[in-house]
């Protein structure tokens, strides 16, 4: 304890240190400013002294020049009073006494006036000259009037003529004894203005010097005492920063600076321990690392082995599936269409429920590859802009079968503002299918399903609901509604079959259109699920003008006739080849079959065809070299290649197009569809 309180009181002794030398070097600055201005508070009083006693001084004698003048002329007019008023015998008395009175007061005013000048000036000779002719002037005057008979007026007469002009040369004199003090006055001014001016120099230069060597004192203090340890531990800073612990720290004094230089000395050398001991440890987490990187190299090599294995899995399964799926299907068509004859009742039954069992079928393989391309990010969206009456009407008419089945009403409700939606037709269209199918599924008999179309202007936003008054869903089953595989498990609906794919599809579709899918139910009254998707009112009016206008303007469409058009078709089953091929034929199509690669560029070169149907998975060459090869024919580069494949994994679409090819159609396929396809390239 008594060890802590001696650094504490040390460390008091340091922080004062710096405070004390600028303590001291501020008081020495303010000190030395004091005095010179308490010097230049004395000078300028003592300067203002000396101009008061000069200015009174020289205001005295100028306010004596002035009444000895003005004493002298009142005397001067007396006497000219007594010579043209005194032949009064009273007048003449007063006259000749005030004239007496002004001699007496000019005399004074002129004695005094010589004990305020210095003698031997110009000013004081003027006066001295002044005195003897004004007393030369008076015996002149008192001679005169000696003369005077007060009985005869003519003495009056001439006395004036006698003594007229004897005043001229006492009048110049005192003109120039008042003019010589004013300006004695004047000079004793301006001595004292440039006094005062060069006290203020002398204080102005003072004072700037002073405040020159403080700052350069307090600069240099500052330097020395601050800034050259900041900058030298700023220095050592930047230095271990860079990871350079090894460079020398010199000591700086016992300040406050000195004691950082020696704290960063202190976590240098402790920086570099830590770092010796770091050293060590990441030697031995590098080693972990490397161990367990390893194994983890190991795990992904694995994980990307099954990821592989599983794609190569859904491929073959696809493959598998979709191909005698698609013989299924297109025989279906054709004995439903009596391409091959006329059939009963019971007939078109059954064949109806092959196609619906095949169709089931084949929306569960499609779910299943399509959340496959889901999880794996390659689902890519075309974007574009649809009228929502066609989408709601593709919809509906995709379900309007089962709907009538099982003797559903169907409701729809579009908002007149809506009149575009921005999106992949085709996975909306699918969106709306499973919801749509949902609906119909859970749904009892007779009862009522709907979709409803509504904009909402104010959020941006577009909702497409689908309601039924079915079973219901319980709340806390609503939750893990929209996980994969996961199916509502109650008494009501185990009965109904499907893989619980249908709404996580929902739901990813909406999220990849930028929206989201929610759902409101109550068990025994029925569900309302609610796609809200992003929708601008302006931006889709805009584009609805422009697709109207185009449409206007578009010629109407012309249908091509393609009796005799060679088309070739490359198809490894012969179940699928024999029954596309007894269908295109119908159609009006002369058609030539491949069974493999080798045989249909045979074929190719041989017959010249204007269109093609290429399957991928061939015997012996497969169909993207096929299609390779045939683009570097100069004849057959330029004809429409549509790939017809069970292939349906990301990324099989994209290779087929890469290859050269102008389409893909993913089997199994409806041969309506096929047959619309081709004629968009005739």
């Amino acid at each position: 304890m008594y060890t802590g309180l001696s650094k504490l009181r040390i460390n008091r002794s340091y922080n004062m240190n710096i405070r004390w030398k600028l303590f001291t070097t501020i008081s020495t600055a303010l000190a030395i400013n004091l005095a010179v201005g308490y010097y230049a508070v004395i000078s300028l009083k003592q300067a203002a002294a000396h101009a008061n006693q000069i200015a009174e001084h020289t205001f005295q004698i100028v306010t004596e020049s002035l009444t000895t003048q003005v004493h002298f002329k009142k005397q001067v007019q007396e006497w000219k009073n007594i010579l043209i008023r005194g032949d009064q015998p009273e007048l003449y008395q007063k006259y000749l006494d005030q004239f007496l009175h002004e001699e007496q007061q000019t005399q004074e005013s002129i004695n005094k006036l010589l004990t305020q000048l210095e003698p031997n000036t110009s000013s004081w000779e003027a006066a001295s000259d002044f005195k003897k002719s004004h007393k030369t002037l008076g015996l002149q005057y008192r001679q005169a009037l000696d003369s005077i008979d007060s009985i005869n007026s003519l003495t009056y007469i001439v006395v004036d003529k006698q003594v007229r002009g004897i005043d001229r040369q006492p009048t110049e004199l005192m003109d120039q004894v008042v003019e010589a003090a004013n300006q004695y006055k004047n000079e004793n001014l301006g001595k004292i203005i440039q006094h005062q001016h060069a006290i203020e120099q002398r204080i102005l230069f003072a004072v700037i010097g002073l405040l020159t060597l403080t700052v350069a004192a307090l600069v240099w203090f500052a330097d020395r005492s601050i800034a050259h340890p900041i900058v030298e531990a700023t220095r050592v800073a930047r230095r271990i920063t860079m990871g350079d612990l090894t460079g020398p720290i010199p000591g700086h004094g016992s300040d406050e600076a000195g004691e950082l230089l020696k704290a960063m000395k202190s976590m240098q050398e402790s920086l570099a321990s830590s770092q010796s001991e770091l050293k060590q440890e990441k030697s031995l987490l590098a080693e972990r690392v490397n161990r367990r990187t390893h194994a983890l190299n190991i795990a992904n090599a694995e994980l990307a082995q099954a990821a592989k294995t599983k794609d190569m899995f859904l491929a073959t399964m696809s493959h598998e599936l979709r191909t005698p799926l698609t013989t299924i299907m297109g025989l279906t068509e054709m004995l439903q269409d009596a391409l091959y004859g006329p059939i009963n009742s019971g007939q078109k039954r059954s064949l109806a429920t092959v196609q619906e069992s095949s169709r089931h079928l084949l929306t569960l393989i499609n779910d299943i590859l399509d959340v496959a391309k889901v999880e794996s990010g390659k689902m890519e969206l075309k974007w574009d802009y649809l009228p929502i009456e066609q989408l709601v009407e593709a919809s509906l008419r995709l379900v309007r079968q089962p709907a009538n089945t099982k003797k559903h009403h169907i409701e729809q409700k579009i908002d007149p503002m809506v009149k575009l939606i921005h999106g992949d037709g085709r996975r909306l269209k699918q969106l709306l299918v499973n919801l749509l199918g949902n609906a119909i599924k859970f749904t009892p008999e007779g009862g009522k399903i709907g979709l409803e179309i509504k904009g909402n202007d104010e959020l941006d936003r577009v909702e497409l609901s689908v309601w039924d008054d079915g079973i219901g869903i319980e709340p806390i089953q609503q939750t893990h509604l929209f996980e994969p595989f996961v199916q509502v498990d109650n008494e009501s609906t185990r009965r109904y079959s499907g893989t619980g794919l249908g709404l996580t599809l929902v739901k990813r579709m909406a999220q990849l259109h930028g929206g989201d899918v929610s759902v409101n139910s109550d068990v025994g009254k029925g569900s309302r699920f609610t796609v809200t998707l992003p929708w601008n009112r302006d931006d889709n009016n805009a584009h609805y003008q422009k697709m109207a206008n185009e449409h206007a303007a578009d010629s109407p469409a012309q249908h091509q006739s393609i009796q005799g058009v060679t088309l070739l078709l490359t198809e490894d089953n012969p179940a699928n080849q024999a029954m596309m091929s007894d269908f295109l034929r119908l159609q009006g199509f002369n058609v030539v079959s491949a069974g493999n690669g080798l045989d249909a560029l045979k074929l190719a070169y041989k017959h010249l065809p204007a269109i093609i149907l290429m399957d991928i998975q061939l015997s012996d060459m497969d169909g993207l070299e096929v299609t390779r090869q045939l683009r570097n024919h100069p004849v057959l580069a330029s004809i429409p290649i549509i790939a017809l494949t069970a292939l349906a994994m990301p990324g099989d679409r994209e290779r087929c197009l890469e290859a050269g090819m102008d389409d893909y159609l993913s089997k199994p396929v409806g041969l309506k569809e096929i047959y619309h396809r081709l004629l968009t390239y005739l």
